[in-house]
């Protein structure tokens, strides 16, 4: 039974590698030269290919393209609610000032008295 279920196992095991090959047309690939065989060129002999103007602008035009997708995608408040929003940040800038302000001026006194 256990030497049967291996036969089948591998039986199905070749049947998939059978199909990814016909799938992946490995068999019509072409053999390729060994890495050693190749000669490596001179530097006078190599052209480098530059981009065009174009082709590297694509991408800033693309990214722009998409910053302009996600802006309009964000919730922009409205004049009311920034009016508020600022004054919520005022408040409390001026609360932790004066938390600081009495802290600093307690502690100075304290100080001060030690000193003296």
């Amino acid at each position: 039974m256990a030497v049967q279920k291996k036969q089948v196992k591998r039986d199905s095991a070749a049947k998939e590698i059978a199909a990814t090959k016909e799938t992946s047309g490995a068999e019509n690939k072409k053999e390729v030269a060994p890495k050693e065989a190749a000669k490596p060129l001179a530097k006078s002999q190599v052209k480098v290919q530059r981009a065009t103007f174009s082709e590297r602008t694509g991408g800033i035009k693309k990214y722009l393209r998409g910053v302009q997708n996600e802006l309009k995608k964000v919730h922009w408040p409205t004049r009311k609610e920034v009016i508020t929003y600022t004054a919520v940040v005022f408040a409390a800038v001026t609360a932790v000032a004066a938390v600081i302000w009495v802290l600093d001026s307690i502690l100075s006194l304290g100080v001060g008295a030690i000193m003296s």
